[in-house]
């Protein structure tokens, strides 16, 4: 894959990127068991995707699944106060990871 420009990142978020993450957050990451809007994931996709751009420009490559995975766990620990579940954190970093491929590529 070609390195975007900063320009180039930031027509990817603004134009389409965030929205989807946050879709694809509250489809495939729901720690809230929320059925309502995906508004509440909000404040998660901004974190997520500082990890996707921010590394995906500095260094030329993508954030690890397992940077992904875990963010979902400290967020999923620290701010809502849940019960760790790492697989399911696993699966949402997987299916973020893949779409992010498919959508900046």
């Amino acid at each position: 894959m070609a390195a975007m420009s900063a320009g180039d990142w930031r027509a990817f978020w603004q134009v389409r990127g965030m929205r989807e993450l946050q879709l694809l957050l509250w489809a495939a990451w729901d720690p809230m068991d929320d059925d309502g809007s995906p508004g509440p994931y909000d404040g998660y996709a901004l974190r997520v995707a500082s990890l996707l751009g921010s590394r995906a420009s500095l260094l030329g490559s993508r954030a690890s699944r397992e940077a992904i995975a875990a963010e979902l766990s400290r967020i999923r620990r620290d701010e809502l106060g849940l019960e760790p579940d790492r697989a399911e954190d696993a699966r949402a970093a997987a299916k973020i990871t893949t779409w992010f491929e498919a959508a900046s590529g």
